[in-house]
């Protein structure tokens, strides 16, 4: 299995990152372009592994994860995983954003992520995942008024979030167990880019931020801190290569190898944005700065598509 990226898909990365820097920076998170869905569906990145026949661009999840690793690093919208997984797996082709809705108990209400100007809602289940129609009410979470437009912030600062009933109109995937792992993959994706920004960001301001008339970044202490960022940063990277080769190859283990990447790669968000924010100091604890959103989008993720501890241990 060859793990090495080759020239097309670095070339695809390399777009998607300078895309990303000049459209939707991290420092921007919370005020995104008013079109940026319009942007992202010209770049073709809700249909990387969907059909040409429905629009696509029909290339392999390999690919698609390093793509979708440099769209975390810019904590890109969270509806782009739940569209990459209904364009890839549903034959009929979806007319904008799909959102995500986190996995819930029928009937209880679905808290769905992404919502505005979405065309539906994707969830995943055991086993299946599942696409609802968004009926044209919603529920307020606080006062439980229905036919409201405001859709509240979730903990992560980027993206908004809503209730919405489950409906009676509903299409899934069963007995395939790609498409949740497509969701897990992708989810993972997200989250090794939040731990490669949360890094970064560590590295650049320990080299310009000086104490005692020298950089923190010549401090012993600091460069472990930065050194274990780089090293859970690349271990969850080489899992998630791995594991999209494996989910590309239909591999008898793949489960368990997307399993694996999903949890290394949250550990290292989480890991990397805490550690981000201690090496920012003080600073690092204001709203005004960055360094949170790395961390809150960690945390966010955790609740896509979680590693499943039963796929872990029956490796």
């Amino acid at each position: 299995m060859d793990l090495t990226p080759n020239d097309d898909q670095s070339a695809f990365v390399t777009a998607t990152t300078d895309w990303c820097r000049d459209t939707m920076p991290l420092e921007g998170a919370r005020d995104r372009p008013a079109n940026l869905w319009d942007q992202l569906e010209a770049m073709g990145l809700p249909r990387i592994t969907a059909p040409e026949a429905n629009g696509g661009l029909g290339l392999d999840h390999a690919t698609e994860a390093l793509v979708f690793a440099e769209l975390g690093r810019f904590l890109a919208p969270v509806g782009l995983l739940s569209s990459a997984v209904a364009n890839r797996w549903f034959a009929e082709p979806f007319d904008g954003k799909v959102a995500l809705a986190l996995t819930a108990e029928e009937p209880g209400p679905l808290r769905v992520l992404d919502p505005a100007d979405s065309a539906a809602v994707l969830m995943v289940q055991p086993g299946s995942v599942r696409v609802f129609d968004i009926p044209d009410s919603f529920t307020n979470q606080q006062t439980g008024e229905r036919h409201v437009t405001e859709h509240r912030l979730s903990l992560d600062p980027s993206t908004d979030q809503a209730w919405q009933e489950w409906t009676t109109t509903a299409v899934w995937t069963e007995g395939d167990p790609r498409p949740p792992l497509h969701l897990q993959l992708l989810a993972a994706a997200y989250a090794v880019g939040c731990a490669d920004a949360a890094r970064d960001m560590a590295v650049d301001y320990a080299k310009v931020r000086e104490q005692f008339e020298r950089p923190i970044g010549s401090f012993q202490a600091i460069k472990h801190m930065c050194a274990d960022m780089a090293v859970r940063a690349a271990v969850a990277r080489s899992q998630l290569y791995y594991a999209a080769c494996a989910l590309d190859a239909e591999d008898a283990g793949m489960t368990f190898h997307v399993a694996a990447a999903k949890r290394l790669a949250d550990q290292a968000a989480l890991d990397n944005g805490r550690a981000n924010i201690q090496i920012h100091g003080g600073i690092g604890m204001t709203d005004e700065a960055y360094p949170h959103f790395c961390l809150k989008r960690a945390h966010l993720l955790q609740f896509v598509a979680p590693a499943n501890g039963a796929a872990l241990l029956a490796a």
